[in-house]
């Protein structure tokens, strides 16, 4: 009786040893796991810094970053709300993963409380009330968590990264997401330092139109373009009429704002591809990849009536309207070097003026450009 009864405790011991062993190796495996997976998330977000690096504009940067946290957050929904520069808004620019909740393509910084706090912003369908005004909830998804990151740079609110996942799990890898937020925020700065040192070296600090040197530039790339394409470009030149008197009577401060308002008057006429440059002074260049004389000629004369519609107003006191002469040149008609178009169209510009200013000319045909 007394062997029997000491039988069963040393069974016991035994199956509670194993129970204990086998919860020690899985505790062991899970261990690993997240050893492997924590070294992986460390190698990922390495790669992903790196590549920022070599990221010459914003563009290549999201794009890169969609490649990365995709791998990096595989279970999430992710979007990246960029602040667009001078407009107050931000456009979800990049969406990725399976969204449990709708939101929004373009919000502004209030829509997000990540960016008032700049703090991040956890939320879900269990708390209506810290959601973010840029998830658009039907009330009919299964439950979802929310994390909005915001994005931000020696002191700089660049945007936020918004992540949306299932309950459960939830969002369980936030430390991995603010690292990698931190490393978009500083790659996104990085992009914004490096473009205001290029505007400050290519742009004319008045009127924010491009300078001489980038129309150098520009011009001899686009007609190597189309040499190889077989393409016309046409390019403007403008002097606004009587602008020397204009300073006297008025002054240099009113002189200014009118080469603004000239200025403003370009871009608004211009497409996405034309280049609108202030050479100097009064002077400015229009140049109009693939353009032919009959549509430059149109576009001249109704740039012309728009600055003759100006209202301008400086300092309370309105301004007389002003007019501009124009010369016009096309490539390879009227040259085929920048140089020679260049001065082509100063020679029709110079022409429009002699004969008694606020019109349109064209250059003669180059003798050189046979």
């Amino acid at each position: 009786m007394n062997m029997g009864s000491s039988a069963n405790p040393t069974q016991d011991t035994v199956a509670a040893l194993e129970a204990e062993l086998a919860a020690c190796r899985e505790d062991l495996a899970r261990i690993r796991a997240e050893e492997k997976s924590h070294s992986s998330d460390l190698s990922l977000l390495g790669r992903y810094g790196n590549l920022l690096l070599g990221c010459t504009d914003l563009a290549e940067a999201l794009q890169t970053s969609e490649q990365m946290l995709s791998q990096l957050l595989p279970d999430y929904a992710c979007t990246i709300y960029p602040l667009i520069d001078g407009e107050g808004l931000a456009e979800a620019t990049h969406l990725w993963g399976n969204a449990v909740v709708e939101t929004a393509l373009q919000a502004s910084p209030p829509d997000c409380l990540c960016m008032g706090s700049k703090r991040v912003q956890r939320g879900g369908s269990a708390e209506a009330a810290s959601l973010c005004a840029h998830f658009h909830a039907s009330g009919n998804e299964p439950d979802f968590a929310t994390a909005c990151i915001p994005l931000i740079a020696q002191g700089d609110s660049l945007g936020w990264i918004s992540l949306t996942a299932p309950v459960p799990p939830g969002i369980d890898k936030l430390q991995v997401a603010i690292a990698a937020a931190d490393q978009l925020a500083l790659a996104l700065a990085n992009l914004k330092l490096r473009q205001s040192l290029r505007d400050l070296s290519v742009r004319d600090p008045l009127t924010g139109l491009f300078n001489r040197r980038y129309l150098a530039e520009s011009l001899g790339r686009e007609l190597a373009r189309s040499q190889r394409r077989n393409l016309q470009v046409a390019v403007m030149t403008f002097d606004l009429d009587h602008f020397k008197a204009f300073n006297d009577n008025y002054g240099h401060a009113a002189g200014d704002a009118i080469l603004v308002a000239f200025a403003r008057m370009l871009q608004a006429n211009s497409r996405n591809e034309d280049i609108a440059c202030r050479q100097g002074g009064e002077e400015f260049v229009l140049l109009l990849p693939e353009m032919v004389l009959d549509v430059a000629l149109r576009r001249a004369n109704e740039m012309m009536q728009s600055l003759l519609t100006l209202n301008l107003v400086h300092e309370g006191q309105a301004l007389p309207s002003i007019a501009t002469s124009i010369g016009i040149a096309i490539y390879p008609q009227h040259g085929k070097t920048p140089e020679r178009l260049l001065a082509q169209a100063d020679q029709a510009l110079y022409r429009a003026k002699s004969l008694g200013r606020n019109r349109v000319e064209v250059a003669a045909d180059d003798s050189d450009s046979d």
